[in-house]
Formats: structure tokens, C-alpha cells, sequence
């Protein structure tokens, strides 16, 4: 589908500590991402200053103002992991979950969800409710769905109308895919197509995928997976490929910093010049940073993303309203729903 202009899109992957808990205990997120709250506020403003527009994928057990409210909303029907790890509802039945946002600043966000809704040009999409993982094996398309159902209602409770999806690790399972238009889900953030990407991300992927990944952040190994968009088709979620997740900064590689900016802002160019998408994506943590380091990237990025917006008419757009511009601008086709085998988490290291 061509388009007039390039489009630089962020999303943001809110989560907490729901999106970390199966990877560290709380002590450590408290430790190391204690200001992840103040990070978010940041960042706003510097959104809000340079007229970025931004989707922000939220988990929606943090949508609650109490443990009493969290207990009520959780889906009937809920995940069975082969990995019982995996799933937050033993930790939000042991007792590590507070009362509410004031005692419990890692659980709950109802507060930083409604700044971004304060916040001009932001949009509050899914995460799903439980940081629900679409491919790990044991779960199936049942519990997804009473997942993504319980996620809308949350939202709603809140005022707010889910209209897109962010897969948490970016574990997108095609079989899924049907089950969200009739929520109200009308775009979604896929995968590059490079192998390295394509089906996401786990705790079980191999350390060959994972040192390939983290080198492709300074190095372009992969290409810039800026892209122009598919044309939609009728009952179908848009996809919106990720382009570039913009990792933690690491002190161990900090002399490759450059080489990382540089491999960012190449690709932000290359899609201005060919009228493409950029998606950057990241998770507030990620910009957690004593020195302020990553804050600083974000800046420098956002700077050449005005350059780019001066010199070939670049436009930064939110999910949402890239998919009213998708949806608006072209006929919309029949769906072809290809029904494939679910990719289990042993086959992640194919």
C-alpha cells in the first residue's frame, strides 16, 4: 500500500513488574527499576514537547485501583503453562501483591495510565491482561481469548477502548490473530521477517538467536525492517511490524553506543527517503538508567526524527491512528485465515 510520507511509530510496552516476574524476583526489579515510574513521566514530557505520537501496550492487571478489584477481574478460564512459572496467578495469590497503587508501585499503574491518557497524541492499547505468552506450550486459544476479553473489560472500566495489541515477548501466534476484531483489536505488532525475529522472543530461546539479536543492535545484520504497509483485509487485525527494539544500555558495551545510534538512525532515514514505516519499540525499564544515558539516546532520536520530518515531510503516528489511515485510505479485502500449527516454546530454537 503506498503512502505519501514516511511514518516513524513508537510503542511503548508497559508493564511493570507483571512483565518481569517470571525472569527475576521483585527485589531486583526494585533494586535496579525503582524509578521506572518517573522514566514514564519523562518521557511523556519529551513526547508531549516534540509532538510524538505513541502507543503504549499496557498489562491490564495494572488498570485496578485495589487487590479486591484485580481478584474480581481475572478471566475465569486462565493459562496452563507447562511452565507453571510462567503464569502471575500464584504470585497474585501469594500474597506479594498489595492493597492498591499507593502501597504497591509495581503492580499497579490506574495513575501512569491515566497520564497518558493526559498526555496529547498518546494512546493506551492491550499488553493483554496477564502479560499472557501466545506461544508457550500448555495454554491454548480458549484461555487467550478469555485473556484479551478481560483485558477490554478492564480498559472499559477505565474508560478506554482497546484498539490494539502488543504480544508480550512479541509472541504472535497466528491462530490467534481472528480472535481480535470481535474485542475491538484492530492492530496488532508483529515481527520483522528475518529469522532472528520472526517468531519472537522466550526464555528458551538458544544463546546463538540471543548474542545474533544483541549484536544486530550495533550492527546491521538484518536489514532496517522499515516497510510499507500491507492492504487490509475485511475482519482482519493490521500488523505493524516492529522495526527496532531499543534496548537497555549496557555499561559492558559502552563504547559501541555510537555504533547503536548510528544502526537507529540510519534506519529512521531509509524509511523518510522510500516513504516507509519506522516502528521503535521499547519498554520504559529499558530507559532506566542512573546517568540518564538511554533518556539521552531517546532525545537524539527524536531529534532526527524532526530533521527527517523537514526534510521528507516524515510523520510520527500512534498504532491506532496508522491503522485509521490503513483502514480510511484503501479498499478493504475478504480475510484469508490460514490455520498453522502452534509454534511451542521447544521449537523457538529451531
Amino acid at each position: 500500500m503506498p503512502m505519501n510520507q514516511g511514518q516513524f511509530v513508537i510503542s511503548m510496552d508497559l508493564e511493570l513488574y507483571w512483565g518481569l516476574r517470571d525472569i527475576c524476583p521483585r527485589s531486583h526489579y526494585l533494586k535496579h527499576f525503582a524509578v521506572e515510574r518517573e522514566t514514564i513521566k519523562k518521557v511523556l514530557g519529551l513526547f508531549e514537547r516534540g509532538g510524538i505520537h505513541a502507543t503504549w501496550a499496557t498489562v491490564g492487571l495494572m488498570f485496578f485501583e485495589s487487590k479486591e478489584q484485580m481478584l474480581r477481574g481475572i478471566p475465569a478460564k486462565l493459562p496452563v503453562y507447562q511452565d507453571a512459572n510462567l503464569s502471575p496467578y500464584p504470585h497474585l495469590a501469594s500474597g506479594e501483591v498489595g492493597a492498591d497503587e499507593q502501597t504497591d508501585s509495581s503492580h499497579y499503574g490506574l495513575s501512569l495510565i491515566k497520564r497518558i491518557e493526559e498526555t496529547p497524541y498518546q494512546r493506551v492499547s492491550t499488553h493483554t491482561f496477564s502479560h499472557y505468552y501466545c506461544l508457550e506450550a500448555g495454554q491454548d486459544s480458549a484461555e487467550f481469548q478469555a485473556d484479551l476479553r478481560a483485558a477490554v473489560r478492564a480498559a472499559k472500566r477505565q474508560g478506554i477502548q482497546l484498539e490494539s495489541i502488543v504480544f508480550p515477548r512479541n509472541q504472535v501466534n497466528p491462530d490467534y490473530l481472528k480472535l481480535l476484531w470481535p474485542e475491538g483489536i484492530r492492530a496488532y505488532r508483529g515481527n520483522p521477517e528475518h529469522w532472528l525475529y520472526k517468531r519472537g522472543y522466550s526464555t528458551g530461546d538458544s544463546l546463538l538467536r540471543r548474542a545474533l539479536r544483541l549484536m544486530d543492535t550495533y550492527l546491521n545484520l538484518s536489514g532496517f525492517h522499515s516497510y510499507t504497509l500491507a492492504e487490509p483485509q475485511l475482519g482482519e487485525p493490521i500488523n505493524l511490524p516492529a522495526s527496532h527494539f531499543l534496548r537497555s544500555y549496557s555499561r559492558k558495551l559502552a563504547l559501541l553506543e555510537p555504533l547503536r545510534l548510528r544502526r537507529i538512525l540510519r534506519g529512521m532515514t531509509h524509511a523518510a527517503r522510500n516513504n516507509q514505516v519506522y516502528h521503535l519499540w521499547c519498554h520504559p525499564y529499558n530507559l532506566v538508567d542512573e546517568q540518564g544515558r538511554n533518556l539521552k539516546l531517546l532525545e537524539e532520536i527524536l531529534a532526527h526524527y524532526k530533521k527527517l520530518q523537514s526534510l521528507y515531510g516524515m510523520e510520527s503516528r500512534n498504532m491506532e491512528e496508522l491503522s485509521d489511515q490503513i483502514l480510511g485510505a484503501a479498499p478493504i479485502r475478504e480475510p484469508q485465515f490460514r490455520m498453522s500449527p502452534v509454534v511451542r516454546t521447544g521449537e523457538l530454537n529451531a
